[in-house]
């Protein structure tokens, strides 16, 4: 939750995205959003063996043309 009350997190993107939706949504909502974008996050990164990168940007996967 120091995310959505610290002033040195406020220049990352997920600090701006939290504290963006602390703003429309609430401090509960906010919280609950946050930890289940962090359980994601780590999700991706042990399953796809990769290092966190704050400044990916997700894509959606291109279908396969039938054949």
């Amino acid at each position: 939750a120091a995310v959505l009350t610290g002033k040195k997190y406020a220049n990352n993107p997920i600090g701006q995205w939290a504290q963006n939706l602390r703003q429309r949504s609430g401090w509960h909502k906010a919280v609950v959003a946050l930890a289940n974008k962090n359980a994601r996050i780590l999700w991706a990164m042990m399953t796809r063996e990769e290092n966190f990168d704050a400044h990916h940007v997700s894509t959606k996967p291109v279908p396969m043309p039938a054949t």
